[in-house]
């Protein structure tokens, strides 16, 4: 953190402190803030830990508490108009309406019912995660990827290339259909881009295409049995998430969404692009990819997929229309942002999925430089800034670590040990070290400062789907194990890699991002929690997202550690996220 702001906010954590100590009610009082609270009851089922969100509609905030025993309490809430209800699927809940004066106490007390399908079948089952593949035919649930991949000439070579991508299997297609696919994967890469290959520099042959062919058909094609990793609920501590509190900043009401812009790859028709791309691909919506906390003042940073554009949030401002700047890349219609990094000189840069450049931005004059790579060989994914300034990034499809050095101007980029490795998720240890996770072919890659060598370390069990990684301050390497619910760890000294089963079924781990004390962060995207791991105790514990479906890709960590992070999909509240997992302490003061 930098030193200025360090003092500053020092002087405000003791005078939070005193206040603190004195009387909740007096720093209500004296600070403006008010107190909403309720019971929540329901004419089915047992009311556990429900989530209840108070939106101020004056301020555009959203506040997001749990029940406990049936009770809510909103803390330290800002004066105005508020609309309160409960979101929890399988129940309808009624809205309330509250007006909430300075030093105010409010009670909203909120009923629910239970709704059900035609049929008769409650929907309460579903579970809160994110998309999951659909099929009309026949559907089995089962407890492994062995199950849903079973043994066969073939398994072998898709649990190597295929299963990073493609964990839950394939909708039913013919033999032509699959190899038309393995085509497409070899050949032409996915659709928003077609020089981003999937698998366009690991060989294979017409033997193997064949053979991996007959596997798909044979257990995927039409008439068989949709396999899916059943999902066990998680086990919420109702006294744990009651504590907690999500701040949530609405985006700005007049966001717009970037048109799609000329298709990368597409023929010229009489010096004219023949086809455009959707608006924007793949989702007409705000998805914000990357969250970044500038270490200059302490603003927060988003990329925002929908918009094509870098989002600026003073998470301290109260006025809603001054809290967000917006920045929109220049130069194309659409780039697909995604990781988002600030140096200490308060310069912001950016990933491009579709375009594959290096994006930058100098906040106080606007200018915004997009960076060639010296090679055009796949999307830009993470950005990660070094204790030395520069601006370390990986390509997912490309398999490549690269960095713009600070002191030349100059990119370098340097390619995985094992072709079409998929980096994903990067983090950069205390010595300058690259660390980037291999989500196509389930590898742990590191990139030497010392020495420039790329060095991969596998990882058995997880059947690709390296979504994230992260360092702890020890210098211990941590990875999500999406696909299998495992929580890895990896000794850099020796190579050593430790294994964390999450103990229920169905665990679909994202991050695994250390917080200042060590403890290591992810969030579940098929059991809607945020899940930390203490590593001294080598216990989980699960905390429920602020909204049904809630997908976090990507957290960033405060030095009270308070979690930032952004909304990821097709949400109702699309905004940027303050989690405070204890509550406001002393030390975690609610900042608007």
């Amino acid at each position: 953190m930098n030193s200025k702001r360090s003092r500053v906010f020092g002087v405000a954590v003791v005078v939070t402190a005193v206040l603190w100590c004195v009387s909740p009610l007096a720093f209500a009082q004296e600070s403006g803030r008010g107190t909403i609270s309720g019971k929540v009851t329901a004419d089915q089922g047992q009311v556990v830990a429900f989530r209840v969100q108070a939106h101020n509609l004056d301020r555009r905030l959203w506040y997001t508490v749990f029940t406990n025993k049936g009770q809510y309490t909103v803390p330290q809430a800002l004066p105005g108009q508020y609309e309160l209800k409960v979101d929890m699927r399988g129940y309808d809940s009624q809205k309330l309406f509250v007006q909430l004066g300075p030093g105010e106490s409010k009670t909203g007390d909120l009923a629910l019912k239970k709704h059900m399908q035609a049929g008769g079948s409650d929907t309460g089952g579903d579970d809160e995660g994110g998309p999951v593949r659909r099929s009309t035919g026949k559907v089995e649930y089962v407890n492994s990827m062995e199950e849903i991949f079973p043994p066969g000439p073939g398994l072998d070579l898709m649990r190597e290339n295929c299963t990073g991508c493609h964990a839950t299997g394939w909708r039913p297609m013919t033999k032509e259909g699959f190899l038309q696919g393995i085509e497409k994967m070899t050949e032409t890469g996915p659709g928003y881009n077609p020089y981003v290959l999937a698998l366009g520099r690991t060989r294979f042959n017409k033997e193997q295409k064949d053979m991996l062919a007959e596997y798909m058909v044979k257990n995927f094609g039409p008439g068989t049995t949709t396999r899916r990793l059943r999902i066990d609920p998680a086990p919420i501590d109702e006294e744990l998430a009651s504590k907690s509190i999500y701040v949530s900043y609405d985006l700005p009401a007049d966001l717009p969404i970037a048109p799609g812009g000329p298709k990368v790859g597409a023929d010229l028709v009489d010096g004219v692009i023949s086809a455009q791309d959707p608006s924007p691909p793949p989702g007409n919506f705000h998805h914000l990819g990357s969250t970044f906390i500038s270490p200059l003042d302490g603003s927060i940073w988003h990329s925002d997929r929908g918009s094509s554009s870098i989002l600026r949030l003073d998470p301290r401002e109260l006025d809603a229309g001054t809290r967000w700047k917006v920045f929109p890349i220049k130069g194309d219609p659409y780039v697909h942002p995604d990781g988002v990094g600030v140096n200490k000189q308060g310069h912001v840069f950016w990933a491009e999925l579709k375009t594959g450049m290096l994006g930058e931005l100098d906040p106080v004059t606007r200018r915004q430089i997009r960076h060639a790579l010296p090679q055009q060989v796949g999307a830009l994914h993470e950005v990660v800034v070094d204790k030395d300034g520069n601006v370390c990034f990986d390509l997912i499809y490309g398999a490549e670590f690269g960095r713009l050095e600070a002191s030349t101007g100059k990119i370098h980029m340097y390619p995985t040990v094992t072709p079409d490795n998929g980096l994903y998720g990067m983090a950069v240890d205390q010595h300058g070290n690259m660390w980037a996770a291999g989500w196509q072919k389930g590898t742990i890659n590191k990139w030497d400062a010392d020495t420039e060598d790329v060095k991969e370390y596998k990882v058995p069990h997880s059947w690709g789907q390296i979504r994230r990684i992260g360092v702890d301050s020890k210098g211990t390497v941590w990875v999500s194990e999406y696909s299998t619910g495992i929580l890895g760890s990896l000794d850099p000294e020796t190579g050593e890699l430790t294994e964390y089963k999450i103990p229920f079924n169905g665990a679909t781990p994202y991050d695994a991002w250390p917080d200042k004390t060590d403890n290591v962060w992810m969030g579940d995207e098929a059991q809607n929690v945020l899940i930390k791991f203490d590593q001294k105790s080598r216990k989980f514990s699960y905390y429920p997202m602020p909204q049904p479906g809630q997908s976090i890709n990507k957290f960033q960590m405060e030095n009270n550690n308070t979690i930032w992070f952004g909304t990821r999909g097709n949400l109702p509240i699309k905004a940027s996220v303050h989690f405070y997992p204890n509550g406001y302490t002393a030390d975690a003061p609610p900042l608007p």
